[in-house]
């Protein structure tokens, strides 16, 4: 890809995508408080924290309200931002009398407001007021924007395969520093700090740092810790005959992947070797039963069958997968509970999989495409017992 972002003419698409729905539903006009919405809307990536950042749309004119510490960043000329609002800070600065002024501004203070929140999220010590406090005319909370986020554009899906690519360099990095006596935590960091220089190195100024995060996350559980999926322990030091489940995600253009393998440190026992090959069967029966017109919930159905039939599905604790873009988990969901079919443009981390007490846990995860016809798999680092057995 010769640019690694989201082009200003899709901002201005999304922008009039958003504005359409909300004056279909008789709204004037559209406030975002959202940092992640402002981003997806405009193109302006900000650390949020207490000190709100706030995007006013209309047909004619999009304006926003910052604090003075984000002013010359608002100013990007990439950014789809006609006018911006300056105030010191919070609480000496009064943010939400400038987003009054705001919408006075963009003629739609006396009028219907479609809002992502009736004002800032409480975070960092935030308490308001209200937008529906401060102006006159009525405020209705939408979902367009999360909507609007489910299908991928060509463009946000060149991006997750550009950090599809790069996971199997981290992945690559992060096998070859296994051995026993590491902590996982350590051997993270390593794998971060090396494949995000490498990162830099190859794609140059073309990549930009849109938040705190590394560009390559690397984080893994090591023996029986892997059996709490969410487990945050990572200080548990690797021993032979752990069976470890990683998970990287690199980051490319605001835009991420997720690719997770389950590997052995040494030959992995029979019981070991017998769960694993049930669970990389199960996602390919995941991936197999995606495509346009499923029904999200059919997936799951489909697996807990082949659970069932293994007698494995006792040690189930999640659903098969979710969207994934800007956020590592967006809906839909591939979830018995989630109504709808599945539709081209969507993508899944495609993660069935269960945990053994005292052995631990058994989950592969891949990106996942659906196409017009089926599927593509972006992320691609290999999937067999043999190729993720570590030599000790």
């Amino acid at each position: 890809m010769r640019s690694l972002r989201i082009p200003k003419a899709e901002h201005r698409d999304r922008a009039a995508d958003l504005l359409a729905q909300a004056e279909s539903d008789g709204y004037d006009g559209v406030v975002l408080f959202s940092a992640l919405n402002i981003h997806y809307t405009s193109g302006m990536y900000h650390l949020p924290t207490e000190r709100p950042c706030v995007l006013g749309i209309t047909s004619d004119q999009i304006e926003a309200v910052v604090p003075r510490l984000e002013q010359q960043h608002a100013h990007d000329e990439q950014f789809l931002i006609d006018d911006v609002y300056v105030y010191f800070d919070y609480p000496q600065g009064k943010p939400m009398e400038l987003v009054t002024d705001m919408c006075d501004s963009l003629g739609i203070a006396d009028g219907a407001i479609a809002v992502d929140s009736d004002g800032s999220p409480a975070r960092n010590g935030y308490t308001g007021p209200a937008l529906s406090d401060v102006i006159s005319g009525t405020v209705g909370v939408e979902d367009y924007v999360t909507q609007m986020r489910e299908c991928k554009s060509e463009i946000e899906i060149a991006l997750i395969r550009e950090a599809s690519v790069w996971a199997h360099l981290g992945h690559s990095l992060l096998q070859a520093k296994i051995e026993p006596g590491r902590r996982p935590v350590t051997v993270g960091a390593e794998v971060e700090t090396e494949a995000t220089e490498i990162m830099l190195d190859t794609l140059g100024e073309r990549y930009v740092m849109m938040d705190w995060a590394t560009p390559m996350t690397c984080k893994f559980t090591t023996g029986t810790v892997t059996a709490r999926p969410h487990s945050v322990d990572q200080t548990t030091p690797i021993t032979k005959g752990d069976n470890i489940v990683t998970i990287v995600k690199p980051s490319v253009g605001g835009y991420t992947t997720e690719l997770e393998r389950t590997m052995f440190v040494g030959k992995p026992s029979e019981d070991q070797r017998k769960y694993f090959e049930i669970m990389r069967e199960s996602q390919e029966i995941a991936i197999e039963a995606i495509e346009p017109g499923t029904e999200y919930g059919g997936v799951e159905d489909v697996v807990m069958e082949y659970y069932h039939e293994q007698g494995v599905h006792e040690y189930v604790q999640h659903h098969i997968g979710h969207n994934i873009g800007m956020q590592g988990h967006e809906r839909p969901f591939l979830d018995r509970s989630y109504e709808g079919t599945i539709r081209p443009g969507e993508l899944y981390t495609v993660e069935p999989g269960f945990y053994i007490p005292e052995i631990g846990g058994f989950r592969h995860s891949d990106t996942v495409l659906v196409t017009e016809n089926g599927t593509e798999t972006l992320t691609y680092y290999p999937r067999t017992v043999d190729e993720l057995t570590v030599d000790v």
